[in-house]
């Protein structure tokens, strides 16, 4: 089973920002040499992040038992484990997850860790941040922050097995200073298998290097390395040698988050035949129509693969609920941003969006009333941003993050009351018969000098986190000298 355990610097490897709020907010309860009170703590945590949240009680015969296990985690995983006991999960997930749990609680401090777990509805790999408390009974009570990591969508399956090409998602392991200790393949179909001559073998959680045979081959792999530190994709043809064979392989490489995505194409029957084609092009005439139309037939695969490859791209880059970025696009697109905006020394701003009392909406309309709404949502925010080149993205349940090119306090300002009186202005569609007027909350922040993306964000939430608790329908904004304290 893939998994990592990591004590230090758990906020730079972390996805979900909400781990980092987690951890200041635990290390605001610690005291020198005292556990962290569990009863003062889940107060303070539960109304706002218990959704994502999951605590494990120890029991008696040396097992752990789940009191709480949170709504959205209930979502992912297709049903509840609540009062149910950890040794009933599958033996590898349950014994890894113990042995965490143990080891949070003999070093008193927090733990990430990202696994594999056996696929349930949709959720192949998690992030976890484990915080060891103590009861006032004495007890040690495990609280822990799950999040669904990478997903294995239908689609996304039923186009990795219909595809007549290999195809393989690969995430880097990097040690503390950064650097490349290893890859792991985290997605492949069939075809990959077979084309690395091992098709009765599971590829799931190999070494990419061990696994997959031609990436020994050293100009192959550095250039997967350069794709993977330019985030520039590449497509090359290349020959390798296993048990005496020679094989030609069309390889198409495209950066994946921390990570690649390789396409693997077989081509050695059209190089070998191309090449006797050159031999009797001046006498064969029949010959060279099939290597006309052995061309057409690659082309017209290289078209569909490369479709295929936009599609599997658009789905890693997107929020599939509403088509806006993700998290992880919006972030890596913000950094680029950030990048050419201080070299061309121009203000970049960053709103942060969240829905009013969405909680409600779930509960008294349900689910699907919920994703109707945030989905409307999305499309005012697009409708507003048309034809500019900001960035939209939704980056948690009901929240929203909007990053302004070119704009300062006062453009920003401007650009979040459009948003407001749009609200204000319209009601929602959840279906054909049904509307709901929601409002929202929002939170302001233009960068500061040589400021990063991380400090910038947290000092909008900061301004979202007040307008919340000033009423709500309202719009914050950060303070310059709020730059220290978001540090």
């Amino acid at each position: 089973m893939y998994h990592e355990v990591h004590s230090e610097n758990i906020a730079a490897r972390a996805h979900a920002p909400r781990i980092a709020e987690l951890l200041n907010r635990f290390a605001a309860h610690s005291r020198k040499g005292q556990p962290v009170s569990y009863e003062a703590f889940v107060a303070d945590v539960m109304p706002v992040y218990g959704d994502e949240l999951i605590i494990l009680e120890p029991t008696t015969d040396g097992d752990y038992r789940w009191t709480h296990y949170g709504r959205e985690i209930v979502r992912y995983v297709g049903g509840t484990r609540l009062g149910e006991r950890l040794s009933a999960m599958q033996p590898q997930v349950a014994a890894f997850t113990r042995a965490c749990a143990e080891r949070a609680f003999a070093e008193d401090r927090p733990f990430y860790t990202v696994h594999r777990a056996k696929p349930t509805m949709r959720v192949a790999i998690w992030e976890r941040l484990l915080l060891p408390t103590i009861a006032r009974d004495g007890r040690n009570m495990l609280i822990a922050f799950s999040r669904p990591l990478q997903f294995r969508e239908d689609l996304l399956n039923a186009v990795l097995e219909s595809s007549p090409s290999g195809i393989v998602a690969l995430r880097t392991l990097r040690n503390n200073d950064g650097s490349i200790d290893g890859t792991i393949i985290v997605a492949t179909n069939q075809r990959a298998a077979e084309l690395a001559r091992r098709p009765d073998a599971c590829l799931l959680d190999c070494d990419a290097r061990e696994a997959l045979p031609f990436l020994t081959d050293t100009t192959i792999w550095k250039r997967c390395l350069a794709v993977l530190g330019g985030q520039r994709s590449d497509s090359f043809e290349a020959s390798f040698n296993q048990e005496g064979r020679t094989s030609w392989l069309r390889l198409a490489i495209a950066p994946l988050g921390d990570g690649l995505l390789l396409t693997i194409t077989d081509i050695t029957d059209l190089t070998v035949a191309n090449q006797t084609l050159q031999l009797r092009a001046a006498t064969l005439a029949l010959e060279i129509g099939r290597e006309r139309a052995t061309r057409r037939a690659l082309s017209e695969e290289i078209g569909h693969r490369e479709e295929r490859e936009k599609e599997l791209r658009r789905l890693a880059e997107t929020d599939p609920l509403t088509a806006l970025l993700n998290r992880r696009s919006f972030t890596e697109r913000a950094h680029a941003a950030i990048a050419a905006s201080a070299r061309e020394d121009t203000d970049i701003s960053v709103i942060i969006v969240d829905l009013d009392h969405f909680k409600q909406v779930n509960d008294t309309y349900g689910h699907p009333a919920g994703d109707a709404v945030i989905r409307a949502f999305a499309d005012v925010l697009l409708g507003l941003s048309q034809g500019e080149p900001h960035l939209v993205a939704r980056v948690g349940g009901e929240e929203f993050a909007i990053l302004l090119r070119g704009a300062g306090t006062a453009e920003a300002m401007v650009r979040t009351a459009k948003i407001q009186e749009a609200l204000a202005s319209r009601a929602l569609p959840v279906s054909e018969t049904f509307e709901l007027r929601i409002t929202a909350s929002y939170g302001i922040a233009t960068r500061q000098p040589a400021e990063p993306l991380a400090d910038l964000f947290a000092r909008a939430d900061q301004a979202l986190y007040r307008a919340k608790s000033e009423g709500r329908n309202r719009i914050g904004i950060a303070a310059v000298d709020a730059v220290a304290d978001a540090a």
